[in-house]
């Protein structure tokens, strides 16, 4: 016997209960995932908070309001502890190996994706390696470096070792440059350009989201970076932002202000990269699924 065809009205059921389905499924997990998203922001509001309350205020450490609002704390870094100096010294040293170490980087991975070399790949080889190495298990190589060069003290040992690009920066920009069309390279040496000029005319100026990710990543590690310069640097005036703020929390102990200061100086560290990384997030993503095709 012939199967009876299904009716309109049992059909339209059908659908409406999958879509009923559909609709819970999508409610729990907006759900699972707005919970989640509360359970990671909490400690930081709750941070976020407490540096803008008084310091007389006995606080709810995990509450997300200031009790009574302020900008003590704030102005506090600048006329008690005057951590705008160790600022203004970090600006200038990450400023510095961002714009050098991405340039070098970039060269480096052009000439490893675009430049037919003897040695090409064992020179590959060696960078993954070095990839696998522990950044802490070098600083005492760097450090015997940089006092033979009579660096120490120095801004320019914070800098030199960063110029390289290092190996991961190297190998980010490699897999960028394998995008570049050969095509394109061919006849700008046909019209007579040189390597260096078609990398800063025609490599550069397509891959300004490439540079820009390895630019962010390069800065957001030479900002946070802490052990390196509180080896290489020991005058109290040049340190960067970051080891004195590891200096500060040292001294919890003997002061009362220790503590509240190094929250609200750690919540301006975090503006600069966390600024930056909204500004270009727009092509962050993009780009570094770009480079993991290679």
């Amino acid at each position: 016997m012939a199967a009876q065809p299904m009716q309109p009205s049992q059909q339209a059921l059908r659908v409406q209960r999958r879509l009923s389905r559909e609709r819970r499924l999508s409610l729990v997990v907006t759900a699972c995932t707005a919970l989640l998203a509360v359970i990671f922001l909490w400690p930081f509001m709750a941070v976020l908070a407490q540096s803008f309350n008084r310091l007389d205020v006995v606080k709810n450490p995990m509450s997300i309001i200031p009790t009574a609002f302020t900008f003590e704390l704030y102005e506090m870094i600048v006329t008690r502890y005057h951590l705008e100096r160790y600022f203004l010294n970090t600006l200038g040293v990450v400023t510095t190996t961002t714009v050098l170490s991405t340039f070098a980087s970039a060269l480096a991975g052009y000439a490893l994706a675009k430049l037919p070399f003897r040695g090409r790949n064992i020179a590959l080889l060696l960078i993954l390696a070095v990839m696998l190495l522990p950044t802490d298990s070098m600083l005492v190589s760097k450090f015997v470096v940089m006092r033979q060069l009579g660096l120490l003290n120095s801004y320019w040992g914070l800098v030199l070792p960063s110029i390289g690009g290092g190996a991961f920066g190297i190998f980010l920009m490699r897999q960028f440059m394998l995008q570049i069309p050969t095509e394109m390279l061919e006849s700008g040496r046909i019209d007579g350009c040189n390597e260096f000029g078609l990398f800063l005319r025609l490599v550069l100026p397509n891959m300004k989201a490439s540079v820009a990710v390895l630019a962010i990543l390069s800065l957001s590690g030479s900002w946070n970076s802490v052990l390196w310069p509180q080896i290489l640097i020991s005058d109290e005036n040049m340190q960067l932002i970051m080891p004195a703020i590891m200096r500060l929390r040292n001294g919890m102990s003997t002061d009362a202000y220790a503590t509240p200061v190094t929250i609200a100086a750690a919540i301006v560290c975090a503006l600069l990269p966390l600024g930056l990384y909204l500004y270009s997030q727009r092509f962050f993503t993009a780009a570094l699924a770009g480079a993991l095709k290679g």
